[in-house]
């Protein structure tokens, strides 16, 4: 995506000149086109359709994120939670991940065609969703770039330093456009430290022996949540708390998930469904 270059080459052969204000950045909306434009963008959660509350998610929750421009646009969404890492979340490498957007259509993240969801996993805190749309598409090599053998769907991001980094690098990259043809805007959710339904385990059992310790989690209830939305729940939690999924195993009835973490502490989370469809039963064995 080389855009920018390209139009900023034709401008000087051509001798053309577009005023240029410097952008501000300001810790709660980023980054500000400090000119007046056409172009206006809205970035909002499925939660807070205004865009200008501060909705709150636990982890296991499902976010969907919106966003519309008065004009066609190629928008950019990065998500930076409480810790300052930051997440491209638009464009992507899924089927709906382009991230060019005609005037006043939303545009949301999941897609509802989409087949897969984004959860929420932690850590708690408030996050910050900026939306960028430009007039033209934007060269973000020296933010974010997919690998070729990246596993995952986003773009890997480079930029350090929090929002202060990601401030001054959009910075850099949008000096060069034409001051009404670009815009920001920032929608804010609060993730919760608190768990929602289904319930924590509610037994733990340790076990040491020599070299390992092992600690056993477990809970039964009934939820109309389903097998996959339950798994998730619980795998989010262990994602929060540091774990990387390993492995998942799926059968008739039960998914088994596989997690570790760099201190060579792993885990496995087992979630089964009884016959009556309502009931569940969830272990989660850690050794460390």
């Amino acid at each position: 995506m080389k855009h920018v270059l390209t139009t900023l080459g034709l401008a000087a052969t051509l001798g053309l000149a577009h005023a240029q204000t410097a952008p501000r950045i300001t810790s709660q909306s980023i980054i500000v086109n400090p000119v007046e434009s056409p172009l206006k963008v809205s970035v909002w959660t499925a939660k807070d359709p205004s865009g200008n509350a501060v909705p709150t998610y636990v982890a296991g929750d499902r976010i969907t994120l919106n966003v519309k421009a008065t004009q066609d646009a190629y928008v950019y969404l990065f998500n930076l939670d409480e810790k300052g890492t930051i997440d491209l979340i638009l464009p992507n490498k899924f089927a709906s991940g382009g991230n060019f957007v005609k005037a006043n259509t939303t545009k949301s993240f999941p897609d509802k065609n989409d087949k897969f969801t984004f959860d929420i996993a932690g850590p708690a805190g408030l996050n910050k969703v900026l939306a960028l749309a430009s007039k033209t598409e934007l060269d973000l090599d020296e933010i974010a770039q997919f690998k070729a053998d990246q596993q995952t769907g986003f773009a890997t991001v480079t930029v350090k330093g929090g929002q202060a980094g990601l401030a001054q690098a959009l910075s850099i990259v949008v000096k060069p456009l034409p001051s009404k043809d670009w815009v920001t805007d920032v929608a804010q959710y609060q993730i919760s430290a608190k768990v929602a339904t289904p319930p924590v385990p509610t037994t733990t059992t340790t076990t040491t022996t020599t070299t390992t310790t092992t600690s056993t989690w477990k809970s039964s209830f009934t939820s109309t949540l389903g097998l996959a939305r339950i798994y998730d729940f619980y795998a989010n939690q262990l994602k929060a708390q540091g774990y990387e999924i390993a492995e998942t195993t799926a059968a008739r009835a039960q998914i088994v998930g596989k997690f570790s973490m760099t201190n060579d502490t792993n885990a496995t989370l087992t979630v089964k469904q009884r016959a009556d469809k309502k009931t569940y039963d969830v272990v989660i064995v850690r050794k460390q």
